[in-house]
């Protein structure tokens, strides 16, 4: 059965790239191609105006505004209602969240509008930042009362200006490019003007087809659209998942960004194809004729398909962007700098900040499809400790299940998961099994029983059962969107209801765009039928498609949260959209083992960090085809500085584990995860400011400068690790020559703590290593670390601390807490500043985190101290002869000579602790 399941997934692509034929390009949908004739129509007219103003209706209360928006062309037609919202930033208290909402009034169906509290927090969750009206000649100006930020709202034709600190950053149908197309029953009377793209092109309002597949349309057209321009910005990132460069106006792509979230299988690079995620987010640099810059965001959280156009020509000083949507509302939020930092607290402010990981799941982890049996995977976590090499996770495909029923076992290849259970616990490591939404219809099945009687499952068109077809066979699929089947959902996960189970069972959710074998675009038909928060089931699947993965990832965190309130839940997904971070990890799937999709996975995964989603990662060395050999070493040693690192391959590819490709190639893995595990304390560190402070993981080069325009060249090669390790990938066979860009101030050699710094600001020739990619860390970075090498994460748990200071002055934190469970959000955790001026190194502990929640600003409490045996000081400039701590016990001080002169100084077992506060002196 697996064999003929697997020939119908492969005939949705060719031998070495994806059939493109099977998805739909803009053109080949109806609200695209009326979409561009209504752009035709009126930029040929300089003095078309569709949409105006009414200021006689403007209202303000508190932090809100409402006004109408009049048709120009028809009187007769209903306005539409526009509503603006100003928020402050929830980490400083500053201004720069506007939100404007337009929809149209007393609709003939209802509008689809994400529930409150899911993807965007509730209104009530935010700080309101009150507002002033005054009114101007043709203008209205909304101003905040407690900062300086304002949106300018020109009456006729209508647009939307949003200024802070005196400075327009972005303008709201500045091209006149707005288009809501309201509902309509068929065969309704035409407008007397033309009031959208409806009235250039009426055919397949009701009705279309693509692939075999007609979409029945029973609501008609519902498209919106608006034109964003970014004033001063031709750089411009963001629009996650699509496997492209970083800087999305450079592309130069013949279509537009799509949003809709499918199976795509062994996906084509370089072109504006969906893949399996959506997050409608651009961050813009703007750039002032002196230099200076600022940053600022646009965020358009709509799930239906998507289409983002980008426009950044050479010679504009902007970026011209439109954003059309086939259905439900248009609800838009601008946001913000100074710097892109900014943008992202105010990004997650709006979406909520992540959850705070297992220090387990920053480990290495090892899949692949599928591994044999329970014999199997004991030898494969045997030989991990045989070869001495480190890793946390071992991973379950489909196969582990009875028939593709997920939570259950197989019978004879599973049928002891006890026995693989215990010998990971014994080894201090966790399982992931995989769960993915497709049901297999099967009468004896738990799982399809429940949700059939409870009415869960989508329905077609029809409101009859959808049945499509995935890995079981014939399959149903829940309604996530349903929060009472989410509720459901999580009662699989209980300790007497999955066969089993552990509180620290993890889990893989794949498959989930949802992924339809039979289907139109190999996902589910859009007029299919969910209930989500309504009373029957009145959704067309097309307004929530690209949210079906995102809820599906959620009510799995839930179903875990319900198992073990206090265990910390790790969740992989593949479809996801904005928000998603909030749930769990995200993983950038099918890829394949050549060096394209090594190359894109840097620009990808950067990508996402800028959209919110840092617990990113790609799958090492490719999921589909064999690596070769210098391939398969060069992703390990990228794939260490990757977010999540996890090793997996096809069902199809020979085993590729780190000891099956010769003794060369698995001391070099081994070396290479060793350094992983040693960072563990910084990639802890890095997580809690990214959990609880916003702070992305990965950053482009530019992050800290955005002036540098230099940086911006480096953008798809090399990538920050924080601020202050910078990360260059090997992206080709056989390079032995790499040009290394460094940003301003010294770099030292990760690597070699004697080698002489790097001057910053300007490209290096360096020579291409063959045991590592080529990393350096800032002058003024204190990295944390852990230096003995054990069999996984929670085996160092005990292990003390090294403090590696690089440079004459230097400055970090370090975070800890248990690892594993949510006290932390009481404030039991540790995180200490450390800053060193050239001879003392002192140590602040109880340093405050934002955190969403009971805990937001509480101060650190960590009972538990952890021992630091080692300090080591890289670039003195001269040799230290001795250590104090605050004149009292001395220690000795051992130093070695770099390349260029300076030191190496190294103070062993200097008898402090983490959490509490000291200084060392060093005596010159």
């Amino acid at each position: 059965m697996w064999r003929a399941l697997i020939a119908i997934y492969i005939s949705t692509g060719s031998v070495d790239c994806v059939d493109r034929s099977k998805f739909r390009t803009f053109e080949q949908g109806s609200f695209g191609r009326r979409y561009r004739k209504y752009i035709n129509k009126v930029e040929g007219d300089a003095g078309l105006v569709v949409h105006k103003l009414d200021p006689s209706t403007i209202k303000s209360s508190g932090n809100k505004v409402q006004a109408s928006l009049l048709f120009a062309n028809d009187a007769s037609v209903k306005p539409l209602l526009l509503e603006l919202s100003f928020f402050l930033n929830d980490v400083d208290g500053s201004c720069g969240i506007v939100r404007a909402f337009v929809t149209e009034k007393d609709p003939l169906h209802p509008r689809f509008r994400l529930t409150p509290g899911d993807v965007v927090r509730k209104d009530e969750d935010l700080q309101p930042d009150q507002v002033a009206v005054t009114e101007g000649a043709g203008f209205t100006e909304i101003a905040s009362t407690r900062g300086a930020c304002k949106v300018k709202l020109q009456h006729s034709p209508f647009q939307l200006e949003f200024v802070a600190h005196g400075r327009v950053l972005q303008k709201l149908n500045s091209r006149r490019l707005l288009n809501f197309e309201r509902y309509r029953a068929k065969g309704a009377q035409a407008h007397a003007g033309l009031v959208d793209a409806t009235d250039l092109d009426p055919n397949n309002l009701f009705e279309e087809s693509f692939g075999g597949h007609t979409d029945s349309k029973p609501r008609g057209p519902a498209a919106v659209g608006v034109d964003v321009a970014f004033e001063d910005a031709v750089d411009v990132f963001g629009l996650a998942e699509h496997a492209v460069g970083l800087g999305l106006g450079e592309n130069r792509l013949p279509e537009p960004y799509r949003f809709f979230n499918l199976d795509v299988f062994e996906y084509a690079l370089d072109v504006p194809m969906a893949l399996y995620g959506a997050i409608p987010l651009v961050t813009a640099i703007h750039r002032e004729k002196s230099g200076e810059t600022v940053a600022s965001g646009f965020f358009f959280p709509n799930p239906s398909e998507g289409f983002v156009h980008v426009d950044a020509s050479k010679g504009s000083p902007q970026t011209e962007t439109w954003w059309l949507f086939e259905s439900g509302v248009m609800d838009m939020f601008f946001f913000a700098g100074p710097g892109p930092q900014e943008v992202l607290q105010r990004y997650h402010t709006v979406t909520g900040f992540p959850r705070m990981p297992p220090i387990s799941t920053l480990g290495k982890h090892q899949s692949r499809w599928n591994y044999v049996d329970v014999e199997d995977s004991i030898g494969v976590n045997r030989k991990f400790d045989q070869h001495d090499i480190p890793y946390d996770v071992l991973w379950l495909d489909i196969e582990h299940t009875d028939s593709k029923k997920y939570f259950t076992w197989h019978p004879s290849h599973f049928a002891q998961p006890d026995k693989l259970l215990a010998a990971l616990e014994a080894s201090k490591r966790k399982l992931v099994t995989i769960i993915d939404p497709h049901i297999k219809k099967d009468s004896g099945y738990d799982v399809y029983n429940k949700m059939k009687n409870h009415d869960f499952f989508t329905k077609t068109k029809d409101k009859q059962l959808y049945d499509g077809w995935c890995w079981p066979g014939t399959s149903s699929y829940p309604d996530f969107c349903n929060p009472e089947a989410r509720r459901l959902w999580t009662t699989f996960f209980k300790m007497d209801y999955y066969p089993h189970n552990r509180p620290d069972l993890y889990t893989w959710n794949d498959m989930n765009e949802p992924s339809v074998f039979n289907g139109p675009e190999v996902t589910m038909p859009r007029d299919n039928l969910h209930k989500c928060s309504e009373k029957d089931y009145e959704v067309e699947h097309r307004d929530v498609h690209n949210v079906y993965g995102f809820y599906h990832h959620m009510a799995t965190v839930e179903g875990q949260l319900v198992r073990a309130p206090n265990v910390r839940p790790f969740v992989l997904t593949r479809s996801f959209f904005a928000g998603s971070h909030k749930h769990g990890a995200i993983w950038t799937g099918d890829n394949m083992a050549k060096w394209e999709h090594l190359a894109i996975s840097v620009p990808m995964l950067v990508s996402l960090c800028l959209c919110g989603a840092s617990f990113v990662g790609a799958d090492v060395p490719g999921f589909f085809f064999d690596p070769e050999p210098e391939l398969f070493r060069r992703w390990h040693q990228l794939g260490i500085w990757y977010p999540f690192y996890r090793g997996h391959a096809h069902l199809e590819t020979k085993r590729r584990e780190p000891w099956m490709l010769g003794k060369e190639i698995t001391e070099n893995v081994r070396e290479q995860v060793t350094v992983r595990y040693q960072m563990l304390p910084t990639w802890y560190t890095l997580f809690a400011q990214w959990a609880l402070a916003g702070q992305p993981i990965l950053r482009p080069l530019w992050f800290q400068d955005a002036a540098d325009s230099e940086a911006f060249r480096h953008q798809n090669t090399h990538f920050l690790l924080g601020s202050d390790v910078l990360v260059r990938a090997i992206t080709k066979r056989g390079e032995d020559t790499l040009n290394v860009y460094l940003p301003s101030g010294s770099w030292f050699d990760f690597w070699s703590m004697e080698a002489a710094p790097l001057v910053g600001g300007k490209s290096h020739s360096v020579k291409a290593d063959p045991s590592h990619v080529p990393v350096y860390v800032r002058a003024g970075a204190i990295l944390p670390k852990k230096m003995r090498r054990r069999r996984s994460s929670l085996a160092m748990a005990s292990d003390p601390y090294t403090i590696v200071v690089y440079g004459e002055k230097a400055g970090g934190h370090v975070y800890m807490d248990d690892g594993q469970s949510h006290d932390f959000m009481r404030g039991h955790f540790v995180y200490d500043k450390l800053s060193f001026d050239g001879q003392e190194l002192v140590s602040e502990p109880a340093q405050t985190l934002h955190m969403a929640g009971a805990a937001k600003g509480a101060a650190g409490s960590f009972k538990q101290s952890t021992a630091v045996e080692r300090l080591v000081f890289v670039g003195l400039p001269s040799s230290p002869v001795s250590a104090d701590m605050e004149g009292k016990e001395t220690f000795q001080v051992t130093s070695t000579r770099m390349q260029n002169g300076a030191w190496v100084a190294t103070v062993k077992k200097p008898l402090c602790q983490l959490g509490t506060a000291w200084k060392l002196r060093l005596r010159f």
